[in-house]
């Protein structure tokens, strides 16, 4: 299952049952929105790992988990000034909701050099965080979320958001032809969706 923004939003609103109103709603699928469209980009969020297996080349397919630590986002937020009542307890949905989401459905594929059949174990390498800092800008703005705070507020997520990513492993299969004798290998570059 890949991911998918209205799988977001919902486990975003699971993680705040104490946030309340059509706005947390409204900014939780802004920000579901933006971070899914961003994250199936290559250039934004990537992963490259190691494998272990039989000789040869192939593909790497593999599920990728996200620690369940909203402190990032948490402490993105502090640092950009979002010190308000509900922050804290804003930025914890929205980390544990977006950690909980990849962790469900995240997938990454890339290739295989070195190992036609085996194993392969990754971590999320690229974080773009200026590209996901300018989608969540451009989602809250779409959906009517304008104003002042809205640069300082995507600032905060994007930077939460982009760090949180960065503890992302992955554990996969390389299938493809295959020689006659072990081998180690690299997954230079997965993508994830």
């Amino acid at each position: 299952m890949a991911l998918t923004a209205p799988a977001m939003t919902a486990a975003i609103l699971a993680a705040g049952p104490e946030l309340k109103g059509q706005d947390f709603v409204r900014v939780s699928a802004a920000i579901s929105t933006a971070v899914v469209a961003w994250a199936v980009v290559p250039a934004n969020l990537a992963m490259s790992g190691v494998t272990l297996g039989v000789l040869g080349a192939g593909v790497v397919n593999g599920k990728l988990s996200v620690a369940p630590q909203p402190l990032p986002v948490i402490g993105a937020a502090t640092a950009s000034k979002l010190v308000g009542f509900m922050s804290p307890s804003f930025t914890r949905a929205v980390g544990l909701g977006i950690a909980s989401t990849f962790s469900a459905s995240g997938q990454y594929q890339g290739s295989s050099i070195g190992v036609g059949f085996g194993s392969d174990l990754s971590k999320v390498t690229v974080s773009n965080t200026a590209t996901l800092i300018s989608g969540l800008q451009a989602a809250l703005n779409s959906t009517g979320i304008v104003g002042f705070d809205v640069p300082q507020v995507s600032v905060a997520l994007g930077t939460g958001i982009s760090a949180l990513l960065l503890t992302g492993v992955g554990a996969g299969v390389v299938t493809g032809p295959v020689g006659p004798s072990p081998a180690g290998g690299t997954s230079p570059l997965s993508r994830v969706f």
